[in-house]
């Protein structure tokens, strides 16, 4: 049977809502890693995943993710919304780019203070130097861009400043970010919520 490979698409990836509790478990709870793909502004396919909270398997569920959707589709550019989902789980853009090759771009919609960041990591996690690089790597080398007055910061890998730049603006017309990430957010958002009130019956 012939797949149908359908063009001109994007890829965004974020994580659902999880309250502090979750945190205090004895086991690590979870909640959802979503992936929306547009083509380009037509909705046309849903990823649905678990992701640990605080985990580390962030990167691996990621990459699944975006193979899944590369066997469906042509995957123009993945979005992604930060370096930390679930807490501090990390998803890994230079990984991800370095084994599939498909472009990515990394969107922070708020400054990080890496200080505080780095000493939270540090007083949590054995492996924090891990994290930290990561974070702190694809983070300084972000660019700035204004899109509907908003600032935000993007790390472009395997892609062009230029091109990169163009795309977000064409994809955020609507909201402050890519319109994959707004769509995955909402989903990835209710179901969190709906996996917690489920979680306290």
């Amino acid at each position: 049977m012939k797949i149908r490979m359908y063009r001109n698409c994007f890829l965004g990836i974020d994580d659902g809502y999880f309250d502090i509790a979750f945190k205090k478990l004895e086991y690590k709870g979870e909640t959802y890693l979503v992936g929306v793909v547009t083509c380009p502004w037509t909705l046309n396919d849903i990823f649905i995943d678990l992701i640990t909270i605080d985990g580390l398997e962030g990167t691996k569920k990621a990459l699944k993710m975006i193979e899944s959707a590369l066997s469906l589709h042509i995957i123009n550019v993945v979005f992604l919304d930060g370096v930390t989902y679930a807490g501090f789980n990390i998803i890994d853009p230079f990984r991800i780019f370095n084994v599939l090759r498909v472009p990515i771009i990394t969107i922070f919609r708020h400054d990080l203070d890496l200080n505080k960041i780095f000493i939270a990591l540090k007083r949590h996690f054995n492996d924090y130097t891990y994290r930290y690089h990561i974070i702190e790597r694809v983070y300084t080398l972000s660019h700035e861009v204004f899109i509907n007055d908003s600032k935000i910061k993007y790390t472009p890998i395997g892609i062009s400043i230029g091109d990169a730049e163009h795309i977000l603006k064409n994809f955020s017309k609507l909201y402050s970010y890519p319109y994959p990430l707004h769509v995955a957010d909402k989903i990835a958002s209710l179901l969190g919520r709906i996996k917690f009130k489920s979680f306290h019956r």
